[in-house]
């Protein structure tokens, strides 16, 4: 089994978080994007709601805006608490440890509840703009947290305490 060092695996995990992250935030600006290219076809019940009071376009520029701020504090108030758990857990092995230390079982459990809902999402059949919304908000949820991981391992290569680097 391969033995990598705590910096290492925090690392590793931030970059698991930041490709998903990414993956979620440009498949939900594509899912908003495509109600621009298809206006004229309802069924778009944010967008909808939105539209006595702005065009198509600012309306989705709002819900990407919205999207992002909410991603962003969800990232560093809620996934931020889940991150320092998780470093926290890999600081408990020894130095090296295992790589199939970096999550927990209860984290693969809800690893996978994470993808069920995501899959019942897409078979459900609901409208670009929630999925949209939901996916950039996710992911930028996600690279925030992403960020956290990382500089967290940046402080403890320097050395810092790990309560500074947040």
């Amino acid at each position: 089994m391969i033995k990598v060092r705590h910096v290492t695996l925090i690392c590793i995990s931030g970059l698991i978080w930041f490709g998903v992250g990414c993956f979620l935030l440009q498949l939900g600006l594509k899912l908003l994007m495509s109600v621009i290219e298809s206006p004229s076809s309802s069924g778009y019940p944010i967008i909808d709601s939105l539209s006595s009071v702005f065009a198509t376009q600012q309306a989705v520029v709002l819900l990407i805006a919205l999207s992002l701020f909410i991603g962003h504090f969800k990232g560093k108030y809620v996934l931020g608490k889940s991150v320092r758990r998780g470093v926290a857990r890999i600081l408990t092995f020894p130095n090296p440890t295992h790589l199939s230390n970096i999550y927990s079982a209860k984290y693969y459990i809800l690893l996978g509840s994470m993808v069920l809902l995501g899959l019942s999402i897409k078979f459900f059949g609901l409208s670009n703009d929630v999925r949209g919304v939901v996916d950039v908000t996710i992911g930028a949820a996600l690279i925030n947290g992403a960020l956290i991981y990382f500089r967290l391992a940046l402080a403890m290569r320097k050395g810092d305490s790990l309560s500074s680097a947040s």
